[in-house]
C-alpha cells in the first residue's frame, strides 16, 4: 500500500516541498494509516487506493484518501469522500481533513462542500457538515 501511496502523492509532495523524502514519507504513512480505520480500495482484485478515517471527540477526521494515478479523475475519489461525509453525518459530527496547499484535490473538497477553517504554512484545514 505504501507504493500506491507514493504513486498517488509523490507529485504533490514534490510540488509542495521540492523533494520526496522516502524515509520521512514512510514514517508519515505508518503514523497516519495505522491509527485509524483504513480501507483498501480495489478494482478487479487490484489495490488502487485507500481511505482512512478516525473518530475524534467533536468531528470525524478524514486522515487520507488516495487513488493511484490511473484511477484518478473517474469519480471514485468523490464517491469515497461522500461516503465519509455520510458516515460523519450519521454520527452527527462534521468531517474534517488537512490538505497540502499545492494538492489539486482541494478543488474536489470544495465542490463537495468543504470550506477552509484553518491553515498552517503548508496545509489547509477543511470542514464539511
Amino acid at each position: 500500500m505504501q507504493a500506491a501511496s507514493k504513486q498517488a502523492f509523490e507529485d504533490v509532495v514534490i510540488r509542495q516541498f521540492g523533494v520526496w523524502d522516502e524515509e520521512a514519507e514512510q514514517r508519515n504513512f505508518n503514523g497516519k494509516w495505522q491509527r485509524a480505520e483504513f480501507y483498501v480500495v480495489e478494482r478487479a482484485g487490484e489495490a488502487i487506493g485507500a481511505i482512512c478515517t478516525a473518530d475524534e471527540y467533536d468531528h470525524v477526521r478524514l486522515n487520507g484518501v488516495f487513488l493511484v494515478p490511473g484511477h484518478q479523475g473517474q469519480g471514485l475519489g468523490s464517491q469515497l469522500v461522500q461516503q465519509a461525509l455520510c458516515r460523519a453525518r450519521d454520527v452527527g459530527k462534521p468531517l474534517r481533513l488537512r490538505v497540502l496547499k499545492h494538492n489539486l484535490a482541494r478543488a474536489l473538497y470544495a465542490r463537495l462542500g468543504f470550506t477552509v477553517c484553518g491553515e498552517t504554512e503548508t496545509q489547509f484545514w477543511m470542514s464539511a457538515s
